[in-house]
């Protein structure tokens, strides 16, 4: 269960860094009209997509920080991003069992500052290139899951799964960070969404064996005043259970966002720096 279990934590990590938002315009009306009491709280998830995609899509851009626990395996990162289809770019930096990695996407392609003695052997360059078609040893191992990241990095890729597998199943006004916000406790139905994220080697039995042990997922998502997302947090204990970790070890995400529509500036490193990864042909 090696490769389903890497599924599991790339699925994890692909769905961290979106946030959430839809690239669809249009308008839409809480289902259920007001409380009473002047709160806005949708009972239908098509309708939450869409009032949060109109948001999202106009702001384009925001910082970020998440937390996530693999099963004992502690993930931090920050960075920030803008969220525009193809011309969507990000800078990232992930601390990752006390190793720092940074990385950025720029036309669809991931750049990862490599550690000191790894650009030695690139003679003194600190980036390489990693991409889905590349030909040296890093593209062969990871070029698939970063094309598939740089598919997902618009944050209305999270919503997009609401959209396609959500159920809400409570919703509450409350605050977060001393903001007033509306809090969404959901339900995702893992098989219909297993299949987009799938792992190099990793078969359609596999992810589907996979879908058939985890079952529903719970999500919870916080939204501003302006419906645009300033957390989500998911549970994957479940799915990392059913890829073969130990039962008990859990699994968790954390995303916050912030300065939603904020300038972002990414750039792809300075072609001088980026070298090709050791061994390459």
């Amino acid at each position: 269960m090696r490769k389903t279990a890497l599924a599991a934590s790339g699925f994890a990590l692909v769905l961290a860094l979106g946030a959430c938002g839809d690239s669809e315009g249009g308008t839409a009306s809480p289902v259920g009209g007001d409380s009473g009491n002047g709160s806005s709280l949708f009972s239908d998830a098509q309708a939450l997509v869409a009032a949060a995609s109109e948001q999202t899509s106009q702001s384009k851009s925001s910082k970020f920080t998440m937390e996530m626990d693999m099963a004992g395996q502690k993930i931090s990162a920050n960075g920030e991003g803008v969220y525009d289809g193809a011309n969507s770019k990000m800078a990232i930096t992930m601390n990752m069992g006390g190793q720092t990695m940074e990385m950025r996407l720029v036309d669809r392609t991931m750049y990862m500052k490599l550690p000191g003695e790894a650009a030695a052997q690139m003679g003194g360059k600190e980036w390489v290139k990693v991409s889905a078609d590349g030909t040296d040893p890093l593209s062969q191992q990871l070029g698939s899951s970063f094309d598939q990241m740089a598919e997902q990095s618009d944050p209305s890729k999270v919503l997009d799964q609401i959209k396609q597998a959500g159920e809400i199943t409570n919703s509450e006004e409350t605050t977060l960070d001393g903001q007033d916000v509306t809090h969404y406790t959901i339900e995702l139905d893992f098989a219909k969404i297993a299949d987009q994220y799938g792992a190099a080697g990793v078969s359609e039995e596999q992810m589907k064996q996979l879908a058939d042990k985890v079952g529903k997922l719970p999500m919870e998502l916080w939204l501003n005043g302006d419906n645009l997302p300033v957390q989500v947090s998911m549970d994957m204990a479940k799915v990392m259970e059913a890829a073969g970790a130990p039962a008990g070890q859990g699994g968790s995400m954390l995303m916050k966002y912030t300065d939603w529509g904020a300038p972002v500036n990414v750039e792809a490193p300075p072609a001088d720096q980026v070298g090709e990864f050791p061994g390459g042909n």
